[in-house]
């Protein structure tokens, strides 16, 4: 459900001018389609996982990567597939876990997690940190609306919901300071 809603706003109009984006990071495109697959083919093994979640780690993976790599720690595809399928094997068991197929955005998810964690454990954990959240930091992102807006805590937050946007369950449902004032009609 979650990817055919994303996968549909892909006809939408993305960012940065680019239809089908649902983020540019320093002139290189994640997709939609990408996001969508990518959020499918691991929301069996990563149980709550959203695509804002997804989003956020596809965007900040390569940095993370780069500073593992220029640590001495870097990973590789085969290493992030390894520990994809072993999630898999874990959270499904051994027959359905082994049945599941992982492209090259679930492989970076992998990559990401296997960097984030070599990175913690190198003898100045707080320097590789630094150095992450710097590049990502001079980095020029730009999130798809539809999707949130990329943090400071570098995660992609959900988007807000406009104030006159009725919630499922009516206005009732609704908080009080969201409803809107009626404006004053001129005469």
């Amino acid at each position: 459900m979650v990817a055919a809603v994303v996968a549909a706003g892909g006809l939408l109009a993305g960012c940065s001018g680019q239809p089908g984006a649902a983020a540019v990071v320093d002139g290189r495109t994640i997709t939609t389609a990408e996001l969508a697959e990518t959020h499918e083919q691991l929301a069996p093994i990563y149980n709550g996982a959203r695509a804002q979640d997804v989003l956020g780690v596809l965007i900040t993976e390569p940095f993370a990567a780069e500073v593992a790599a220029e640590a001495g720690v870097g990973v590789n595809d085969e290493q992030a597939l390894a520990l994809l399928r072993t999630v898999a094997v874990q959270a499904l068991g051994e027959e359905k876990g082994a049945e599941l197929e992982f492209g090259p955005g679930a492989i970076a998810i992998g990559r990401y997690s296997l960097a984030t964690s070599a990175l913690q454990d190198l003898d100045d954990p707080q320097a590789a940190a630094t150095d992450y959240q710097e590049r990502v930091a001079a980095a020029d992102i730009e999130v798809n609306p539809r999707f949130g807006e990329f943090t400071d805590a570098l995660v992609v937050a959900p988007p807000t919901t406009p104030s006159w946007v009725v919630p499922p369950g009516g206005r009732d449902a609704a908080p009080a300071d969201a409803t809107p004032a009626p404006a004053p009609t001129p005469k």
